[in-house]
């Protein structure tokens, strides 16, 4: 026993010290394994050059000599995190190797967007404190009383399909049902939480359900059963608990206001804090340049530790641990055998030629799966990633959480819907999936495209420029998504092809849906009919799972090439 211990110890200690690299994986030629300074250098400097980047009121160091000094670090935190995929692997994990592309391109970018907006703009991001006051509730419908159970959405004021949803026909839908407002029980009014609290000052809600007059009548039914009626009111309560056991605690419903600091800060110790904290914060929470999925948040729910916690046991483990052995399992049964055919062939040579033909071969291997495994695949793919991408964000909140009021605890939902309230792929990839590098495509996608259209068409200021926004937000991700998928794929462009396709095809759906839908609208209003029919909300749930699932072949089939799925299956 002590014996094969040892061996699994032995061998698990090589897995993670050997410098060769592991099966499948096909790093760029010429790479070399990542070291701890290659790794700690570019965020340190990073670190040391924001801390002079705020104003310095002190006679002594506002002087050309430290501006020199930051501007110099900056400039090589940049340079190291580019050089990062260009020079390094990480010959354990052909996943690490993949985030080391996107970690070299996100925080190079993220440099040059910080020290560029302050040398050419002006502006440096300042804090941000954000306010919650309790606000009224409408009160979910419980079971008995004839109405079906109102969904809650994290943050009501950010989920506005452009297409479908109507804020005006939910209202109406409520005052004809002559709900009134009650206020929640958790938030004092005028409460005040830090732009990182979270709402950490308000108490987890995890108390027992209303004791609502079908409630008491389900007890008296159950000890003096009356025929079917009892049984009727056991299998709603029945159902009622089985349902608070799937939502879980109760969120905190307030109204969210933010201010602006109006100085930057001066001590040293605020600077470092400060400086530590805009590092960390990949969507900017707690400073000005917010991106939009915390920052439009007017009516809004507070996730509690309560919430968190219910979440990943009972929402993403499953989803997760479901999606891997879907994955596990048609790898195992469809791609295993022809994929390690030559792990241990010692006449397999690993010339550029043979590594070119394997991926290549590893393609087709996918293309040749029936199109309903491809279509499996692909979406046990995204449930794979959306859950780990909310197991991540809800276990460094619970972590971080007795910080607060640090904003190093301030952990906005990452997700700003439910997927089946996703009505279109516009809806999607504005609520539906995360938007940790939001501000990166905005500042290198959104800008560029939305100044090229206004160039080529000559638009003025007030004209929209929305395709110019979308394609380039789209064209930004194809290109950080493929050059990271390229560092697994022998540095070969042309097989990374299939991710930034992926990201190009869903630009074009999300304007070939928004000129369809005007057109569906202005027929509508020339025909005398209604402009949304009950039909829409379901056609687009339909488009926007088709196109999303059928346009993600192309990054399956990528991550099948590159032998990230191999290494999910633990092969």
């Amino acid at each position: 026993m002590f014996d094969t211990t040892s061996l699994l110890l032995t061998q698990f200690s090589e897995q993670f010290t050997t410098s060769q690299p592991r099966p499948s994986l096909h790093p760029v030629p010429g790479t070399k394994p990542l070291t701890v300074e290659a790794a700690v250098l570019p965020p340190l400097l990073y670190y040391v050059a924001l801390l002079f980047l705020p104003p310095v009121e002190t006679p002594g160091l506002n002087t050309t000599v430290v501006k020199l000094l930051r501007n110099t670090l900056a400039l090589v935190a940049g340079f190291l995190f580019f050089r990062l995929p260009l020079v390094y692997h990480v010959p354990q994990s052909i996943g690490l190797t993949y985030q080391l592309g996107l970690v070299g391109l996100y925080g190079g970018l993220r440099v040059l967007d910080a020290f560029i907006s302050a040398w050419w703009f002006g502006q440096i991001p300042k804090r941000v404190t954000y306010f919650h006051h309790a606000r009224p509730e409408t009160p979910n419908y419980e079971h008995g009383n004839g109405d079906a159970l109102q969904q809650r959405e994290w943050t009501g004021g950010g989920v506005k399909d452009p297409y479908h949803h109507s804020e005006r026909d939910n209202d109406k839908k409520s005052k004809s049902r002559g709900t009134s407002p009650v206020a929640p029980r958790n938030v004092k009014p005028g409460t005040k939480t830090d732009a990182i609290n979270g709402g950490s000052n308000v108490s987890d809600d995890s108390s027992a359900p209303r004791a609502t007059s079908t409630a008491v009548n389900t007890s008296q039914s159950t000890l003096n059963p009356t025929g079917p009626r009892s049984q009727s009111t056991t299998a709603e309560t029945a159902s009622y608990y089985f349902s608070k056991t799937l939502t879980g605690p109760k969120p905190i419903p307030v109204y969210e206001t933010a201010k602006t600091d109006p100085s930057y800060p001066t001590t040293l110790l605020d600077r470092a804090s400060w400086a530590l904290e805009l590092e960390l914060s990949m969507r900017g929470q707690g400073f000005t340049w917010t991106t939009a999925d915390v920052r439009h948040t007017r009516k809004t729910w507070l996730p509690t530790i309560g919430n968190r916690i219910h979440s990943i046991f009972m929402h993403v483990l499953p989803i997760q641990l479901g999606a891997w052995y879907i994955i596990s399992t048609i790898y195992t049964r469809y791609l295993a055998a022809t994929l390690e055919k030559d792990d241990y062939n010692p006449f397999a040579t690993a010339t550029r030629a043979s590594v070119a033909y394997k991926i290549t071969r590893q393609g087709e291997l996918f293309d040749s799966l029936p199109i309903p495994i491809q279509l499996l695949l692909t979406i046990s793919l995204g449930a794979f990633l959306m859950s780990a991408f909310s197991l991540g964000h809800s276990l460094f909140a619970v972590m971080l959480h007795p910080l607060s009021p640090s904003p190093l605890a301030f952990f906005p939902p990452l997700y700003t819907t439910r997927v089946w309230s996703i009505t279109s792929v516009r809806t999607f990839w504005s609520f539906g999936w995360h938007r940790l590098f939001a501000r990166l495509f905005l500042v290198w996608g959104v800008w560029p495209g939305e100044w090229l259209e206004r160039k080529l068409l000559r638009k003025s200021p007030n004209q929209p420029a929305d395709v110019g926004k979308v394609i380039g937000a789209f064209g930004s991700s194809a290109l950080v998504h493929a050059f990271s998928v390229r560092g697994v794929l022998a540095g070969r462009w042309s097989e990374a092809a299939g991710e930034m396709r992926f990201f190009l095809l869903n630009g074009v759906a999300v304007v070939v849906e928004g000129v369809m839908w005007r057109l569906v609208r202005i027929g509508r209003r020339r025909m005398g009919w209604r402009e949304k029919v009950w039909y829409d909300v379901w056609v687009g749930r339909v488009w926007w799972v088709c196109a999303v699932v059928w346009s993600g072949r192309e990054f399956a089939r990528g991550w099948v090439k590159s032998g990230l799925v191999r290494e999910m299956a633990f092969r």
